[in-house]
This record gives structure tokens, C-alpha cells and sequence, in this order.
């Protein structure tokens, strides 16, 4: 668009796209804009859609000599179990790691090679620009504290264990008439004696900056107060309590396992899907899904309550033990079907059988992992150079025999420093009796949060379980004094000789 040009000569600037600007200079009133007829640079379609990210000065390049100093670095860590940090651009933290062996697990990173590194790993070497470590006492209070700052502070390149806001859950609503649907809600905990006080979380959990951390970087759980009846160890996971109203089936780890089982279930299981409460009206007019077999048409007074929830625990049965009379009647259907030739609906009936299973052997895992790993795990705690660890007000030293975890329904509840002194014993015992003996929760309920953790402590269990340092609990058996003293005696056992050792 052209306007009426003025006497003065104005100037040109070019705009993004390439036109030409021309804006008559200051102190004039009547401004002119002049766009010249000049082509424009071709722009790229990622860049025009915001799709385009560009590239930055410190990606994409591998700086030999920051490359070697690295390695170097890693040359002088210990051969100790332990938690590395790398971080980028600007104190950027790019990845969080565990190691059974620091020096080793480290040092892989900058080893040279020949083989082609996948592409996650050539981006952490370009970018890196500092590592920093933190010391741990065993395998397994590295594999838990890497979840925890994970989860904290969500590093750039972890993808596992930091997406569990968005796993889904199957409920099955508490109502006359329930509801099956997929929900990403979680009943929120308001237990006050459970509560974490946000300043000493922070002080907790802080990553390792600066110069004094990069020469000496203590154990975080060494350096945490020993446990009091109203606080909580940084590896502990307070017990989480349903408050909403339903039945939580999870949580899935894959969205969209989920959403396949939630349609091949509605096949199946004809529940309703309308919101609100539902009162039975015989002279009322149902849905469409009652129309198509989609609903038992409660609404209506088709189904009755008996039914209906005859219904829904054959739908429980089915999702806890892959077995119910419906999923036999689907499979009679998919046989029939493949003997009449008629393969690609068998094919898809077969899909449907699959995701159910798929569903069912993971929410069995969970009540697996919920009802029997009830545990007392002893681990070497991390010492000083001479054989001592911090005490509770950082200004004294006293031995350190273990880290003793205490699992209950499948996480860490309480963990514990123990020494060689007699009060702590019986402390112990205390604590041991009072967590083992409450009766678990009504309604059986997994958090988010505490999945992956249960996950990691199943596969460590499912490789030290038949170790010494285990005392189990058989989930059929009553918690006895006796009992306790032998799970104690054991401990002690387990922690002279690492200690020893």
C-alpha cells in the first residue's frame, strides 16, 4: 500500500521477510511508509509455523579439550556407589544418573570409540560443560535417590521417571449404577503427620553448585537428621490415601494401553457411560448406546441394581485376574469367526483379548508388588574416611553400622541410620512394630509417584530377595514380638558384617 509521499526524503529499513520500510525521519508529523516492490527471501515452512527451533552456539559441537579435562575428571572419581549430574549452558541440569561404580560409569561417556552413539547421547556430549557426583552407601540408595531428584527437578534429557503426572487411571465410580471411565485425577494425601517441611526438603534434596561440593560432596541420607516421630527421610515415601469416591485400577504407565483397554472393556462390559447421578425412570426414553448394546440401559429400569453390579465384579475379576465369563464368550466368537474365514474381524477381537491381558498381568503386578514386598532391607551406609557419620546436629561423629529401609506395600516408608548403640536398637524396634502392624488401607490405592518406585524396588528384590540383608514379612502372618527381635537380630547381623567387611 502506497501513501502520499512528503517533500522530505525519507529512509529505508528492510523488515524481516525482506520488503523495504521507508520511514520519514523525526520531527514531522506526516509520517510516510513505503513498502518497495522487492522479492521476498524464501522462508522456511518449519520457521513460518514456529516449528523451527534454531540452533544455539554450544549445540551441536564436541570441544575436544572440555572433552578431556571431563575425562580426567571422571579419572579421579572413586569406585563407590553414587548419583552423577551433568550440566550444560548456563548451570543448566542436563541428566541425572546412577552407578554401582562412579569412575567406571562415568568414565564410559568419554571413552573414545569407533560405533555410532545414538543421538540422545552425542546432544549430552556436546552440550555438557561440568559433572558433579554425590556419594551413596549402596546400589539400591542410589537407584532411589535418582528417582526422587529426577522427579524433583527434571533434568532435560531423563524421559523415565519424571512422566508420571500424566498416567491414567481406570475408576470405577462409587455409585448405585458405577461408571467405568479414565481419569489422570489423584486423590490428593492430607496427612498431617505425613507433611514434609518445604525448607528442610529443599535443604534435602539440593543439588550439589559450587566448589565445596565439587572437592567433598556428601552423602544426602548421611547427612539428614535421624528419624523423629513427626519427620521423614528424604528416600521415604508417605503412604498415599484414596479420597475420592471410586475404585482406582493403576496407574498405567501407557496412555494408550489404556485407552484401548477402556474401548475393549466397553465392548464387553455394556456400562454406562452418562455423568451425573442416575435415577431409574421405566417410562423414560434411553440413550443411543443402549440402542446399539453400548448400555444395560439403567436408566430405564432395564438393569437392575443385583445385575448390574454382578456386572462390575465380573469386570473387577476380570481386570485382577485375566478370567471372567464374558472374555471366554469373546474368545468362543473370535474361533468361530477364524473358521468361517473370516480372519480380519478375528483379528480384531484378537487385539481387544490381547489389551485386556496386557492390563490385567499389569494390575496384577501391582497388587503383587502392594500385597508381598514387605521388607526390611539393610545396606552399608556411607562413612567418613574413618569409619563415622554425621549425627543429627552436623557437629558430632559416631560409628555407622547400615542404612536399614523399612518396605511397606511395595515402597520405602521409613529409612533409618543405625548405630552400635543400644537405644537405637530398641528405637528400632519401635518403629519396625508400629509401621508392620498398622492395617493397611481399605481401599488399595497406587500413587503416581510411588509406581516407578515400586517397579525399581521389585526388580532389586527380584535379584537380592534371597539375600542375607532381607528380612520378609509374610503378608498372611500376624506382626509378633517375636518377630521383631528376629528381624532386629538379623539387622545387626547383616550390619557388623558390612561393617566389618
Amino acid at each position: 500500500m502506497l501513501l502520499e509521499p512528503t517533500p522530505h526524503t525519507p529512509t529505508s529499513q528492510p523488515d524481516e521477510l525482506g520488503a523495504t520500510l521507508s520511514v520519514a525521519p523525526e520531527g514531522h508529523s506526516e509520517s510516510v511508509v513505503s513498502v518497495a516492490a522487492q522479492a521476498p527471501t524464501k522462508v522456511s515452512a518449519l520457521r513460518a509455523f514456529g516449528t523451527h527451533r534454531g540452533r544455539r552456539d554450544f549445540e551441536g559441537k564436541i570441544d575436544t579439550r572440555r572433552r578431556r579435562h571431563l575425562r580426567d575428571e571422571a579419572r579421579a572419581l572413586p569406585k563407590t556407589p553414587g548419583v552423577y549430574f551433568f550440566y550444560g549452558f548456563n548451570n543448566r541440569l542436563l541428566y541425572i544418573g546412577k552407578a554401582k561404580n562412579l569412575r567406571n560409569r562415568v568414565r564410559s561417556y568419554f571413552a573414545e570409540t569407533k560405533l555410532q552413539r545414538p543421538p540422545k547421547l552425542r546432544r549430552l556430549l556436546a552440550e555438557i560443560e561440568r559433572l558433579e557426583v554425590r556419594h551413596c552407601g549402596s546400589e539400591l540408595e542410589a537407584l532411589l535417590l535418582e528417582r526422587c531428584l529426577i522427579a524433583e527437578y527434571r533434568p532435560t534429557l531423563n524421559r523415565a521417571l519424571k512422566r508420571f503426572e500424566i498416567y491414567p487411571y481406570l475408576l470405577l465410580s462409587d455409585e448405585a449404577f458405577p461408571r467405568l471411565t479414565l481419569t489422570r485425577a489423584e486423590p490428593l494425601d492430607h496427612a498431617e503427620t505425613e507433611e514434609l517441611d518445604a525448607e528442610d526438603e529443599n535443604d534435602l534434596f539440593a543439588v550439589p553448585t559450587g566448589e565445596a561440593s565439587r572437592s567433598s560432596v556428601t552423602n544426602v541420607v548421611a547427612n539428614a537428621p535421624l528419624r523423629t516421630p513427626h519427620s521423614t527421610m528424604p528416600l521415604e515415601t508417605p503412604p498415599h490415601v484414596g479420597e475420592l469416591p471410586g475404585l482406582y485400577l493403576g496407574p498405567f504407565t501407557t496412555p494408550r494401553a489404556a485407552w484401548w483397554t477402556l474401548e475393549a472393556v466397553r465392548n464387553l462390559f455394556p456400562l454406562r457411560s452418562c455423568e451425573g447421578d442416575l435415577k431409574p425412570d421405566p417410562n423414560g426414553r434411553a440413550c443411543f448406546y443402549f440402542d446399539i448394546g453400548r448400555c444395560t440401559g439403567p436408566c430405564i429400569g432395564a438393569s437392575s441394581e443385583a445385575s448390574y453390579r454382578q456386572l462390575c465384579d465380573d469386570l473387577l475379576a476380570l481386570l485382577h485376574s485375566g478370567q471372567a465369563p464374558q472374555l471366554d464368550n469373546l474368545r468362543a466368537r473370535m474361533n468361530q469367526l477364524a473358521d468361517e474365514w473370516r480372519f480380519e474381524d478375528a483379528a480384531k477381537i484378537k487385539e481387544q483379548i490381547e489389551a485386556i491381558e496386557i492390563v490385567a498381568a499389569r494390575l496384577h503386578r501391582l497388587t503383587r508388588m502392594r500385597e508381598e514386598n514387605n521388607v526390611i532391607i539393610t545396606q552399608p551406609a556411607l562413612r567418613e574416611a574413618d569409619g563415622s557419620t554425621l549425627s543429627a546436629d552436623g557437629s558430632t561423629l559416631r560409628p555407622a553400622l547400615a542404612s536399614v529401609f523399612l518396605v511397606r506395600g511395595g515402597v520405602v516408608r521409613r529409612h533409618i541410620l543405625v548405630s552400635d548403640e543400644s537405644n537405637q536398637w530398641e528405637s528400632l524396634k519401635r518403629d519396625i512394630h508400629e509401621l508392620f502392624s498398622a492395617p493397611p488401607p481399605a481401599t488399595p490405592f497406587t500413587a503416581k509417584a510411588e509406581l516407578d518406585e515400586m517397579m525399581i524396588l521389585d526388580r532389586w528384590l527380584q535379584a537380592h530377595g534371597k539375600e542375607g540383608c532381607c528380612a520378609w514379612l509374610n503378608p498372611r502372618d500376624r506382626v509378633s514380638r517375636t518377630w521383631v527381635s528376629n528381624a532386629v537380630r538379623k539387622i545387626q547381623k547383616c550390619a557388623r558384617a558390612t561393617c566389618n567387611g
